[in-house]
């Protein structure tokens, strides 16, 4: 299998907001992403085995780690490190605080590769719930919809972005950008006070393996300002991992959904 080297290094702690460095301690979440189809893989890091036979579609963590610097190593499922090469190498920096996520995944025209993405874990505003999405899917560019309203505009593989909104139920759609009707994915997303949804686009639509995963981080919301006179919704107490699937008509299937719960230092 022809190995592939990726090499990246996360360079983003003037991402992380200011009023949060000093509760920042030496820990940081990885949320881990198999969006390469086809490929049974074992997962190791910094030479340790740490997930065994993942295939397409799983999404694991959040995994705690230290802060500081990893080797990713990815090679088929029951293969000897000693004596096969992986089939995606990379290596990635874990600030302080942060969440990220480790992803394989498809580039557009089919090569698979390995990404490392920081997520906004930054406190949302009272009544607020954040959506991310990324696009790793061997796809052209994207139009992202909520309620039929663009939200992210022409995304192209590899790239992504977030944005917060109130809390609510909302219809979301990946279509091919600037062309509404050739929709890829169609389904009703809850967006929790407090949470960033993040959403993964990942396979291969000429393949028909197209489907988004999600994850979500928990815990991020701010108290209101004052005492509330009116009826408000509850914001749900940080939970453990849970999995989740929703079925869909047509091409896409929404996979695993994963809490990443944030920590409170």
């Amino acid at each position: 299998m022809r190995r592939i080297l990726v090499s990246f290094a996360v360079a983003v702690l003037a991402m992380v907001p200011a009023a949060m460095a000093s509760a920042q301690t030496a820990e940081g979440d990885v949320i881990v992403v198999h969006g390469v189809p086809g490929l049974a893989v074992d997962i190791y890091v910094n030479g340790d085995l740490t997930f065994e036979n993942s295939e397409f579609g799983d999404v694991f963590g959040p995994l705690a780690l230290p802060a500081g610097s990893y080797e990713i190593e990815i090679y088929p499922t029951g293969s000897d490190p000693a004596t096969t090469d992986p089939a995606l190498a990379g290596s990635a920096d874990l600030p302080a605080g942060a969440v990220a996520t480790i992803a394989a995944y498809l580039q557009e025209g089919g090569s698979p590769t390995l990404g490392v993405f920081v997520e906004d874990n930054s406190p949302t505003d009272a009544g607020n719930a954040r959506i991310t999405a990324r696009h790793l899917a061997d796809f052209g560019p994207v139009d992202i919809l909520a309620n039929d309203g663009a939200v992210f505009e022409g995304v192209t593989n590899g790239q992504g972005g977030s944005v917060d909104v109130p809390a609510d139920t909302y219809n979301v759609k990946i279509t091919a950008a600037g062309d509404p009707g050739t929709v890829a994915f169609d389904a009703d997303l809850t967006l929790a006070e407090g949470t960033n949804t993040i959403a993964y686009a990942v396979g291969s639509v000429a393949d028909e393996t197209f489907q988004v995963l999600a994850a979500t981080i928990t815990g991020l919301a701010q108290p209101p300002a004052g005492v509330p006179t009116g009826t408000g919704g509850l914001v749900a107490a940080p939970g453990p991992l849970t999995v989740a699937g929703l079925s869909l008509v047509g091409l896409v299937a929404l996979g695993a959904s994963v809490a990443v719960v944030r920590r409170n230092h």
